[in-house]
């Protein structure tokens, strides 16, 4: 069954993946154990989310990634791998930024840099998205996703254990500097990988409207026409729905499990062992799995398993809350959360990979996934008040219960596809 990951493309995905997975979480859980160890106040570090605000926006400038070319740079190499290595070289280039900030003296600039490695990470992962989606035959779908996300997670191993490890040893800035030049591997994958064919996009906006392409009209029409496609289909809202409940649970747990098992006692090196070293491994193991299942089962099975998978996870997190501060229940905790994590990531990007068609790949998928991205920044930003006022069990509970509609939306959506609803003007047209 593992013979489905060993093909160069899916390698190359993988260390795509990698460099995509390193800023995240230095924008995220690193960064809140940071500022948690400086005492910011969790209702600010709720707020700090708002920095990986480009994850929910990268929609708004994915159009110019499918459409526009980089001027100079795109003599030398493909449009693509142009957009590529510029986002590569911000991604260095502001993370070793944010390292260097301070933000027990100004804690704005250093949100700002957070911001910008946001900024730059997500036009990574639109090119990234675009590559798994062109590349890749339909049967291999969850496979790409599969590898993909597990580059991600030990992205984010390395971003999350490595640079914990790093700031126990050297300090926080220099565990950033070092941690930005691992993403130096994503331009050697850049540079080996083979551009998949692409259609004209601006001569058949040219042809469609039958109008010289002047700037403004070339702009208007590369969004519409980006995006009509999936606009039109019956089934859209029940999309939108869907994606923003499925990231519910799991971007709560993401968030604001760093300064809960702080307050639980649990020391930097045990968070690194427990929650970054081993959770990523479980996280990657549900990813293999995920490709697995959905290759065996299809994906429709996969996701109702993800469904009740997320609602175990943040049951798992109120047994912890109970307990405190002990080690076994920790494992066991993250064991579940992980494991449900990598499977859940693979489903979830295999499934929106469905929806998206060539020649506005990098479009399609990223407002699907930007849906996402903004349920997870908006849960994120209050997530902190919840656990300010309500407690740490009230928080966990109310994010297992988002899990329960997902299963109506899977089988309303597949309903939409196979029964797509007449419209008045097919009606009159008949």
């Amino acid at each position: 069954m593992l013979s489905i990951y060993f093909h160069r493309p899916l390698l190359i995905l993988l260390a795509l993946g990698f460099v995509s997975g390193v800023p995240f979480l230095l924008t995220l859980s690193t960064l809140s154990f940071w500022l948690t160890e400086i005492r910011v106040s969790k209702s600010i570090i709720g707020l700090f989310m708002l920095a990986s605000l480009p994850y929910s926006l990268k929609f708004l400038w994915s159009p110019f990634i499918d459409s526009f070319s980089i001027p100079y740079l795109t003599k030398f190499f493909s449009r693509r791998k142009s957009w590529s290595l510029l986002a590569q070289a911000g991604i260095l280039i502001s993370i070793m930024a944010l390292g260097l900030s301070n933000p027990a003296k100004n804690l704005y600039l250093t949100g700002i840099f957070a911001f910008l490695v946001s900024f730059f990470a997500a036009t990574q992962d639109i090119i990234t998205d675009t590559y798994r989606i062109e590349l890749l035959h339909e049967k291999s779908t969850g496979a790409g996703a599969a590898m993909e996300s597990i580059g991600f997670r030990l992205g984010m191993l390395t971003s999350g254990a490595g640079t914990l490890y790093l700031a126990a040893c050297l300090g926080w800035s220099a565990a950033y500097c070092v941690t930005a030049l691992t993403g130096t591997l994503g331009v050697l994958a850049i540079l080996m990988l083979k551009d998949p064919p692409l259609e004209n996009t601006k001569q058949e906006i040219k042809a469609k409207t039958k109008q010289p392409l002047n700037l403004l009209n070339s702009f208007y029409q590369t969004y519409s026409n980006s995006w009509k496609h999936l606009l039109k289909k019956p089934y859209f809202p029940y999309l939108l729905m869907f994606i923003f409940c499925f990231k519910m649970g799991d971007t709560v747990l993401n968030s604001m499990s760093t300064p809960f098992l702080y307050e639980l006692g649990f020391s930097k090196i045990e968070y690194a062992n427990i929650s970054k070293f081993f959770g990523i491994s479980m996280m990657v193991s549900g990813g293999l799995i995920g490709g697995i299942l959905i290759h065996q089962l299809g994906i429709t099975q996969t996701l109702v398993m993800c469904a009740t998978l997320q609602t175990l996870s943040c049951l798992m997190f109120m047994i912890q809350a109970q307990v405190g501060h002990v080690l076994s229940a920790l494992i066991i905790t993250i064991a579940v959360e992980s494991f449900c994590s990598g499977l859940c990531s693979t489903a979830f990007i295999a499934y929106l990979s469905k929806f998206c068609k060539s020649p506005f790949t990098a479009s399609q998928f990223t407002l699907l996934y930007s849906v996402g991205s903004l349920s997870r920044v908006l849960i994120s930003t209050g997530s902190g008040w919840v656990a300010d006022t309500y407690g740490w069990m009230i928080l966990f509970f109310l994010s297992s219960l988002f899990s329960i509609p997902i299963l109506y939306l899977v089988v309303k959506i597949k309903h939409q596809q196979r029964h797509p609803s007449i419209t008045p003007s097919h009606q009159k047209n008949k």
